[in-house]
């Protein structure tokens, strides 16, 4: 059985080839790859050492007796957990993310040219989207980084320099903060370590989108095969190789979405188990904490690094989720009835397909899966325990 042979053509992508190696450490080819790899071990070192250990140490000194500020420090430790595991996460998952990776400099560009569509459509999209997206991301680390300076230069007089509301990451006393040059020092220190650490998360998230964005593309592309499919070559004995390219097509999106889906759902889970408690304790400190309006400034940029990717994430399970459906609908909206029974086997092998579930779920807790739905859980969730909170103090 002959079908459209598919030739291999590499595409270089310099701006897929250094965000996938940032975010995820994996080998694409790149000059500086050995390099840019490394990075994954200092954002393990950078997240656990002055996120996760430093606040420790913080409450250990027992100078923090305030409720706020010990869950501040909790807020700092869960966010750091949070992080190593997903640098840990990806480099257990190295294999599945360099698949994912390799399947859209390959197979998706061989696709993308056998359906006669620009094989950097996305590419181009992806890159004008991290250029728009620049401005807010801009807008939320400068809240986080500059609310602090602000603060102290308005307290100058009124509150000491080393008090909590001044500094970006509240450290242990190392070194007495007297003067406003020891001060600068050590916030220009902090405010480095925080900036390297949201690459972190960053470039993760755009490598979300780049998975998101480039499997949309590919759908769309089956889809519009699909439909040519049945217009032109319908009653033609054709259409049996046509409409099994569109199966092997369909056969490369599955296996980018199991991929996907091997390492996402540990994603997931970890947020589902931490990010809750941390945008609690965000929200309390909000509420309760008595501080300058740049210091809420500071907690709202917070709020809004934390909570965004979430969100994202969720959407990305929503989409996914819907892909199946709308193949489905798709098929069925098309004349098949009238066709030979050779032809018709090939369409309910199709329909078959798309009864395979796509779900985002999460790790351990399978009932729960990346939706909206998930989002409306979240939020009573961090209602009940924000009462709690509330209560309590």
């Amino acid at each position: 059985m002959k079908t459209i042979s598919v030739n291999k053509i590499y595409y270089p992508r310099k701006f897929y080839q250094i965000l996938m190696t940032v975010a995820f450490a994996i080998n694409t080819g790149g000059q500086y790859d050995h390099i840019l790899r490394f990075l994954v071990y200092v954002y393990i070192f950078d997240w656990f050492v002055m996120v996760v250990v430093s606040p420790v140490c913080v409450i250990l000194e027992g100078t923090v007796t305030d409720l706020s500020m010990i869950l501040e420090q909790i807020q700092y430790m869960m966010v750091g957990m949070f992080h190593v595991l997903i640098c840990i996460l990806f480099i257990k998952k190295n294999d599945a993310i360099t698949s994912n990776y390799n399947l859209i400099r390959n197979d998706f560009i061989q696709w993308s040219e056998k359906r006669g569509v620009d094989p950097n459509e996305t590419y181009k999209k992806n890159l004008r989207t991290v250029k728009y997206s620049m401005i807010p991301i801009i807008i939320v680390i400068s809240c986080i980084t500059l609310g602090p300076l602000f603060t102290a230069i308005n307290d100058i007089g009124k509150l000491p320099l080393d008090s909590k509301p001044h500094f970006v990451l509240f450290w242990p006393k190392i070194i007495k903060i007297e003067t406003l040059k020891v001060y600068g020092i050590v916030y220009l220190v902090q405010s480095i370590f925080l900036v390297f650490l949201y690459v972190t998360t960053i470039s993760v998230n755009f490598g979300c989108m780049v998975f998101l964005s480039e499997i949309m593309n590919q759908f769309e592309i089956l889809l519009e095969g699909i439909k040519n499919t049945f217009n032109n070559h319908k009653m033609e004995k054709t259409f049996k190789n046509n409409f099994i390219d569109c199966i092997r097509h369909h056969q490369i999106i599955i296996k980018f979405l199991d991929d996907f889906k091997s390492y996402f759902k540990w994603v997931i889970l970890i947020e589902l188990v931490i990010m809750q408690l941390v945008l609690t304790i965000i929200i309390y400190s909000i509420i309760k904490v008595e501080a300058s309006v740049l210091y809420k400034v500071k907690i709202i940029g917070s709020f809004m690094f934390n909570v965004t990717p979430f969100l994202f994430h969720c959407h990305i399970g929503e989409v996914i989720l819907s892909l199946h459906t709308r193949l489905a609908d798709h098929v069925y909206k098309m004349m098949w009835y009238d066709m030979p029974n050779k032809n018709k086997q090939l369409i309910v092998i199709m329909f078959q397909r798309t009864q395979r579930d796509l779900s985002l779920n999460s790790a351990i807790f399978s009932g729960e899966k990346a939706s909206r739905q998930l989002i409306s859980k979240v939020i009573k969730q961090v209602y009940a325990f924000l009462n709690v909170l509330l209560k309590a103090s």
